[in-house]
C-alpha cells in the first residue's frame, strides 16, 4: 500500500478529548473571570477529578510542600485573575484524558494477549 501525503482525519475519541479539555479550560477561565464564586469550584473539581487532584498534589510535591498558605479563591489577592484556575483544571482534564487513554490501551493489549494465548 502506497503512503499518501493526506493527513488522517482525527477520530471521535480525539475530538471528544479535545472538546473535554477545551470545555474545562473555558470553564476555568470563566470561573476566574467571574471572581471565583464558591459554588463553581466544586463542579469544576468534580468534572476534572481525579486529574485536578493529581496535578495539585504533584505541584505541591514539586514546590516542596505547602510552606506558605495561600487561598487562591480570594479575589482581593493581587495575584488573582481570570487565568488563576486555568492550569489546575485544564491540566487535570489533560491528565484524565491520559489516564483514560492508558487504561484503554492496557485493555486492548490485555485482550490481544488473551486471544493470542488462547489460540496456541
Amino acid at each position: 500500500m502506497r503512503r499518501t501525503s493526506t493527513p488522517r482525519r482525527p477520530g471521535w475519541g480525539t475530538l471528544a478529548a479535545t472538546g473535554y479539555v477545551g470545555a474545562a479550560a473555558v470553564a476555568a477561565v470563566a470561573h476566574g473571570a467571574a471572581g471565583a464564586p464558591d459554588d463553581w469550584g466544586a463542579y469544576l473539581t468534580l468534572a476534572t477529578f481525579p486529574g485536578s487532584t493529581v496535578v495539585t498534589v504533584a505541584a505541591l510535591c514539586l514546590a516542596g510542600g505547602a510552606g506558605e498558605t495561600w487561598d487562591s479563591s480570594d479575589p482581593s489577592d493581587p495575584e488573582f485573575g481570570p487565568f488563576s484556575f486555568l492550569v489546575p483544571y485544564a491540566a487535570g482534564a489533560s491528565a484524565n484524558v491520559l489516564l483514560l487513554w492508558g487504561a484503554l490501551t492496557f485493555g486492548r493489549h490485555f485482550v490481544r494477549e488473551a486471544r493470542r494465548s488462547r489460540g496456541s
